[in-house]
């Protein structure tokens, strides 16, 4: 694949693997490298808008002062952990939010999720009956925990907003524990679903013997301080073959982490990790939020817009991605209630330009108004995309 990128003119830069547990040092030096790289490239060309099409949000944060000066740049973040990010660190320019968009939390959740549990199966789900808990209940925590209690399981879940709101069905199969230590040493099995990086300075801590850690979170960061610290003690494996992490000498006895951190559901890269035609609603979501981007800049250089802060996905663009997923899901006769849990009335909600504007992030509220002339943009383009939709059907 990246040879057949590269025969198409594609720059890509080869990346370092990292030592156990030093993802993030390893990226932000491959991102530096990266900026590097492309600021030679484009300083060939006549360019001046970047779009940054981040996954994680070390990218955008890393953009170099002097590409900052001489290009208008702004980004698309798809993941959480890339906003969370940002909370520590705001971004130079604006930022297009994919990763908060509410067909992505509430839709596109249940894919992945149902993808690290088929993974699981056969590991866990159909085995006896160890507890399962759950880091974190956003979009993958809940959609995980979900179709775990589908298989009978009952769930422990620790997430440190008391406020959370739990839907009903959920809430008979699962119970909330008043910390991270209290699911450790409750639980057999836990997965990591927070997309941010709960044991930082909270670790070691009290566990139960022989516990099995998975992560659903972006690169190594959810366990990251867990095998730095096994790495320290004697006995320290990595198997050559699964990656699985595997110590006698945890604060409590054995630990085991699989796939050296990473997410689990892409522990194998000989199949797809998501089939392709039921992921394209992520793909679509980032195309669209990508053109969004390019709209956002002319909107600065027109004196329309100020190039700062983070953006909602247009609704209406939402919308027609998730229409059309939706007709492909149907013509395919993938049951998405049967197979990956969604709820009906969730589907049928998402089809709704309000519905969507609500569930996304950012809200409108008194620190973030949406900017409606760039939404119409976004609607126009929406409604020429749908005009020559049905023009093709009538001529075919």
């Amino acid at each position: 694949m990246i040879q057949l990128l590269r025969d198409m003119g594609v720059t890509v830069i080869d990346s370092t693997t990292p030592e156990p547990g030093e993802f993030r040092s390893y990226f932000q030096r491959d991102v530096e490298r990266l900026w590097q790289v492309a600021a030679a490239k484009i300083s060939e060309r006549n360019i001046r808008r970047i779009l940054v099409l981040d996954d994680g949000g070390d990218c955008i944060t890393s953009a170099p002062p002097e590409v900052l000066q001489r290009y208008a740049l702004c980004g698309v973040e798809q993941t959480s952990r890339g906003m969370f990010l940002f909370e520590e660190q705001p971004p130079s320019f604006a930022v297009i939010s994919w990763a908060r968009a509410a067909v992505k939390l509430e839709i596109g959740g249940h894919i992945f999720s149902q993808c690290l549990i088929d993974r699981l199966r056969n590991e866990f789900l159909d085995r006896g009956p160890e507890q399962l808990g759950v880091i974190g209940m956003g979009s993958i925590g809940r959609a995980a925990a979900k179709l775990a209690a589908r298989k009978g399981r009952r769930v422990l879940y620790y997430d440190p907003r008391e406020d959370l709101e739990i839907d009903p069905i959920l809430r008979m199969h699962s119970s909330r524990v008043e910390s991270l230590e209290e699911l450790m040493v409750r639980c057999d099995f836990v997965i990591g679903c927070s997309g941010r990086n709960p044991f930082q300075n909270n670790w070691p801590l009290e566990h139960r013997p022989g516990i099995k850690l998975v992560s659903a979170s972006g690169s190594d960061q959810e366990f990251g301080p867990i095998i730095n610290y096994l790495k320290t003690k004697p006995g320290f494996h990595v198997d050559p073959d699964s990656l699985d992490i595997s110590s006698e000498m945890g604060p409590c006895g054995p630990i085991q982490i699989a796939y050296l951190g990473y997410p689990y559901n892409f522990v194998s890269r000989a199949p797809e990790a998501v089939p392709t035609r039921i992921v394209q609603l992520e793909t679509g979501g980032l195309l669209a939020a990508l053109i969004q981007a390019r709209l956002y800049l002319e909107f600065c250089e027109n004196g329309r817009a100020h190039n700062m802060g983070i953006h909602r996905v247009s609704p209406a663009a939402q919308k027609f991605v998730y229409e059309e997923w939706l007709k492909v899901m149907r013509d395919s006769k993938i049951d998405l209630v049967g197979v990956f849990g969604h709820d009906p009335a969730r589907l049928r909600a998402a089809q709704h330009e309000a519905w969507l504007a609500t569930k996304s992030e950012p809200p409108p509220s008194t620190r973030y108004v949406p900017l409606r002339r760039l939404e119409d943009e976004m609607d126009q383009i929406v409604c020429r995309e749908c005009d020559l939709k049905i023009s093709r059907q009538a001529a075919g």
